[in-house]
């Protein structure tokens, strides 16, 4: 209640607002909001208006349709006379576009990254306090294979928000109908599905094609892009065999590309159906693109949300 009631105020005056909460004490569950997470969080509300709406769907979408990654600068508190507060801008195509002074600050001080950022930067009427939120396009999944399996790794990915191609080499019109919850259905073969797919650091791929030859032909084809990950269903035997194969042809593995080679594929979970097979994939996907080690979140040593980096004062 007390979110609306500022959010109300908000409305009403047209200026937005940072309001605290800090739940680490006990009485917090009693008196207090209830959150449960034993920490302070700075909750910023602002009016949303028609002209910032419009600005921020267009900025997604093409972040979206283009594969790049974007943000928008928020600024959520500046010294009274410098007329910042509220204001933003926008990062499309590696420029910013909005308040000038505001676009000159973030041009100075930072380009782009993948985690939120919060800004304390100079202006030449005083200080502003910018959070800046990636717009990052959907991780783009590239399944190689046509059987059923694919299937539960397809629904499940969609709920995540993944964008996903399937490529069947065998070219099946089936696939179309087996398939039809993915974003892009290709029947041809790996080498001729490559330049049809936009590839980036947010683009994985998996091998299940359940065949050897297949799956080389596969492999030797994305030895020639660049992936953050890519899996392989079967034995660590399977995986040697075909890399053995692939470079006696001619083909290059250069060792970059080994080590970001998953085989067996998916997160040692003790999955047995295709469905838990593709939550064990998928969990690993999300650890690789993430960075993260995918241990248990009780051993870890620090906060499971760390604070940004770039509180920077610049």
């Amino acid at each position: 209640h007390d979110v609306l009631d500022h959010a109300r105020r908000a409305l009403k005056s047209g200026e937005s607002r940072v309001v605290r909460y800090n739940s680490m004490s006990d009485d917090d569950i009693i008196f207090g909001t209830g959150l449960g997470c034993n920490g302070i969080i700075d909750v910023f509300i602002e009016p949303i208006t028609k002209q910032f709406s419009e600005s921020f769907i267009n900025v997604v979408k093409h972040c979206q349709k283009t594969r790049q990654n974007g943000a928008v600068a928020t600024v959520i508190e500046a010294s009274a006379n410098q007329g910042l507060s509220g204001q933003h801008a926008f990062l499309v195509q590696g420029r910013w576009t909005g308040n000038e002074m505001l676009t000159s600050l973030l041009e100075a001080h930072l380009t782009e990254g993948e985690g939120p950022v919060l800004l304390l930067g100079e202006t030449s009427y005083g200080e502003a306090r910018v959070f800046v939120q990636p717009l990052l396009p959907p991780i783009q999944l590239v399944i190689f294979g046509g059987w059923l399996d694919v299937v539960p790794l397809i629904r499940i990915a969609r709920e995540i928000g993944f964008e996903i191609v399937v490529v069947d080499s065998r070219q099946r019109p089936s696939s179309q109908r087996f398939f039809r919850e993915a974003d892009f259905i290709l029947l041809c073969s790996p080498a001729e599905a490559l330049p049809q797919i936009q590839f980036d650091l947010r683009t994985v791929a998996v091998l299940m094609n359940h065949n050897f030859e297949c799956d080389q032909e596969a492999l030797a084809a994305l030895t020639q892009v660049s992936l953050p990950y890519l899996g392989m269903l079967g034995p660590k035997r399977r995986q040697e065999k075909m890399l053995d194969a692939v470079k006696s042809n001619g083909g290059f593995v250069s060792d970059e590309f080994t080590q970001r080679l998953h085989g067996p594929v998916g997160l040692d979970i003790g999955a047995k159906n295709p469905e838990e097979i593709a939550l064990s994939i998928l969990a690993e996907i999300l650890s690789a693109v993430n960075g993260c080690n995918a241990k248990p979140s009780r051993e870890r040593k620090t906060p499971l949300h760390i604070s940004s980096p770039a509180l920077a004062h610049v």
